[in-house]
């Protein structure tokens, strides 16, 4: 495979190329080395402004994500079906990926029975008293945005493969994510990005993201190991704690001890001064819905 280094201008030996140095790049560029610096400055400034802070993602998403699921009926909302002329139907649980249609009928998606068009008399909403509180993180190209709090049976979701959350466990509440069916079909690469799922599996140890959570991850369910509620602003939370986290690691006059800088303690202390400076302003709506307790 390709062994060069990041920056590394050189192209494979079939391609004959050699890395270039600054000099000879500004006079190809027609331009002196100072002006070559400051080119790769303002490019450096153009490329911060695609980065979004996850406190700014917040309130622009506000009206589009917060709270839970609106109507039994809801994308995302579990239901049980009954009453239908396939018998072996009845009394099985689905999703709903399609909401009410003109045709008068929602799409459940069953398991190992696929997708199915049900007239909404035929389907029974999954109790709270079923469910658990879990968080759904949306990726680029689906309908909806950010994360959202939704209900699914337990059972539903510990059958389902998974993968824990390195910088979770080192807080001591280890989270599960989980891959899930998109709002709609998926086609170009871009459409499965999803930042906030690699902030959850970033290891602290390595600065790094596995490769399969980096490259189109897609949505996915994240849930607490041990079946507890879980909500979007505490996923919110934590995704906020882990991002301050990213400059610390890229910092090499002081090197990064995940040891002492991420653990409960840590978050704690976090949490409680993020709390505390958003007490009298809107922003304390973001943090309504926590279960993650002090």
């Amino acid at each position: 495979g390709d062994r060069r280094a990041p920056g590394d201008c050189r192209e494979s030996a079939d391609d004959e190329t050699r890395l270039i140095n600054n000099a000879e790049l500004a006079e190809a560029l027609d331009c002196g080395r100072v002006d070559l610096q400051e080119l790769r400055s303002s490019a450096m400034r153009e490329a911060a402004r695609f980065i979004v802070d996850p406190r700014e993602q917040l309130e622009k998403e506000r009206l589009f994500r917060r709270g839970e699921q609106e109507g039994e009926h809801a994308v995302g909302a579990w239901v049980r079906l009954h009453g239908l002329q396939t018998e072996a139907l009845n009394g099985r649980e689905g999703v709903v990926v399609e909401p009410l249609t003109p045709a008068g009928r929602v799409g459940v998606a069953i398991a190992s029975a696929g997708s199915k068009a049900i007239r909404p008399c035929n389907l029974a909403p999954v109790g709270d008293d079923e469910t658990i509180k879990v968080a759904r993180i949306f990726c680029q190209g689906e309908r909806g945005a950010g994360v959202r709090t939704w209900r699914w049976p337990a059972r539903a979701i510990v059958d389902r493969p998974f993968e824990v959350s390195p910088l979770s466990q080192r807080i001591g509440m280890p989270l599960h994510v989980t891959r899930c069916e998109p709002q709609r079909a998926l086609g170009a690469p871009e459409d499965f990005a999803n930042q906030w799922v690699g902030h959850l599996m970033l290891d602290p140890r390595t600065g790094s993201v596995p490769h399969d959570w980096h490259a189109m991850p897609g949505p996915v369910i994240v849930w607490r190991a041990d079946l507890g509620d879980l909500s979007a602003d505490d996923v919110c939370l934590i995704v906020c704690f882990i991002d301050q986290l990213l400059g610390r690691l890229a910092d090499k006059a002081s090197p990064f001890d995940p040891d002492a800088e991420v653990n409960w303690e840590a978050f704690e202390a976090f949490k409680c001064k993020e709390l505390e400076a958003h007490r009298d302003s809107e922003r304390s709506q973001w943090w309504e819905d926590r279960w993650v307790q002090l």
